[in-house]
């Protein structure tokens, strides 16, 4: 399920959360925010990868996970 459709789920809040917490920021203006509350927290995408060079796998590999 796309995480946009989880609007109202409290592991998303907790998320956000997340995120203002290291980012407290205004990332147009630069001005803190004071409070969660007073801030739009978009969490847009996700992703981990290694943090060092993945290990070379094969195609099949790849695709069977």
């Amino acid at each position: 399920m796309d995480i946009a459709a989880r609007y109202d789920d409290p592991e998303v809040e907790e998320l956000a959360r997340s995120i203002f917490a290291m980012f407290p920021r205004c990332m147009k203006c630069g001005e803190l925010i004071p409070r969660f509350e007073d801030a739009d927290v978009r969490v847009l995408s996700n992703r981990v990868v290694h943090r060092r060079a993945c290990e070379e796998r094969t195609p099949s590999e790849k695709r069977d996970g």
